[in-house]
């Protein structure tokens, strides 16, 4: 009988089970959850501090994500075992206003992730919150290893160049070869007049400084009175 009830438990404890089940653990087991959702919120949190903690853009949520997984596993423990109270806090929670902006589109995916294990926890359903932590971690060596694969971008930088029309007319076909020898798959974006001025854009993949510098005399010498404008950022597709 006692290793019928401890197969029960574990069972439990891996892919989950009823309300009722999960009330009559006890204390004991029920805090090990918040414990497990401390933890994985630890492993995901070191996970965004690996993968995007070079950007200097972001708000540093990371830093939330063990406060976030445990409130929200406490939350979920204590609302699945009564529907007027779920309903309740539902209505409470609906007047709750989030001032802190989100800079980065992966923060909010790393909210969601924490916010999904920690049910997982809650639940204590761990079979599904290691595949869960399993498909992240796959899907960020993907983002690292292959984003130009999984995160197309038309260019990793931009050129503008302003002048006279009269000199862009005369001057375009040996632009284009310049352009093209100079910057990695540049891609004509742009063009406008106005009056007897024009500014054209172009968008390109990679560029070294060097090769920026030489574009800029080149351009130069062909069109004296161009003014040029480069922008390029080295981490436009990681």
């Amino acid at each position: 009988m006692k290793w019928q009830t401890v197969q029960d438990s574990l069972h439990t404890m891996m892919f989950g089970s009823s309300t009722r089940h999960v009330a009559d653990l006890g204390l004991a087991t029920l805090s090990l959850s918040l414990v497990a959702a401390l933890a994985t919120a630890l492993v995901l949190s070191w996970a965004y501090s690996m993968f995007y903690g070079s950007r200097a853009t972001g708000s540093n949520s990371h830093r939330a994500f063990p406060l976030i997984s445990i409130a929200t596993a406490a939350i979920f423990i204590c609302v699945q075992f009564s529907l007027p109270l779920s309903l309740g806090l539902l209505g409470s929670l609906s007047i709750v206003r989030f001032r802190t902006p989100i800079k980065e589109p992966e923060e909010i995916g790393f909210i969601m992730l924490v916010i999904a294990s920690a049910l997982c926890c809650a639940s204590f359903n761990v079979a599904f919150l290691l595949v869960i932590l399993a498909t992240t971690f796959v899907a960020l060596l993907l983002l690292r290893w292959q984003p130009a694969f999984l995160c197309p971008r038309s260019g990793a930088g931009t050129l503008v160049i302003r002048c006279s029309t009269a000199q862009y007319q005369a001057a375009l076909p040996n632009l284009i070869k310049l352009i093209d020898s100079h910057l990695t798959k540049p891609a004509f974006d742009s063009l406008s007049t106005q009056g007897g001025d024009c500014v054209l854009t172009w968008s390109f993949k990679r560029v070294t400084p060097m090769q920026s510098s030489q574009l800029e005399q080149a351009i130069k010498q062909e069109v004296p009175d161009a003014t040029l404008g480069l922008y390029y950022s080295g981490h436009a597709n990681g």
